[in-house]
């Protein structure tokens, strides 16, 4: 599927997992709208950088980690357009996805992967055409 538009999307991981992260920048760089700003296993260092990011399109954001991926989520609010919450724990998925929230299984596929980032895409393109 093709991203709507010729813009690009920044993203960020946070994911106490080197594996994970690992799997996820490989991910997004097979995306090519995707453009990572940064990835970190420290909760409070990714906190730090958004500082200098700014407002960030994806947060690709484990659950499970030593400072939970929901406050993580909550106190980024205003910093991040879409949060896409990463664990392979089902009961902490229930939570985070009934907060409105996308939600990726561990181990991580690059189908539903793509699939969640273009999903996600296609509906703001599609609310934003309501207000144009």
């Amino acid at each position: 599927m093709n991203f709507p538009l010729s813009q690009s999307y920044s993203c960020v991981i946070i994911d106490d997992s080197q594996m994970s992260i690992k799997t996820l920048e490989h991910f997004v760089s097979k995306i090519e709208k995707l453009q990572l700003k940064g990835s970190f296993t420290d909760a409070i260092d990714a906190m730090a950088a958004f500082w200098k990011y700014g407002k960030i399109d994806f947060l690709f954001l484990d659950v499970q980690m030593e400072i939970s991926g929901v406050d993580i989520a909550k106190m980024l609010r205003n910093s991040v357009k879409f949060v896409v919450f990463v664990s392979a724990d089902d009961n902490k998925a229930i939570d985070a996805f009934d907060k409105g929230n996308c939600f990726l299984f561990k181990p991580l596929d690059f189908v539903k992967f793509e699939d969640t980032v273009n999903q996600l895409i296609l509906t703001e393109c599609k609310n934003n055409e309501i207000f144009l």
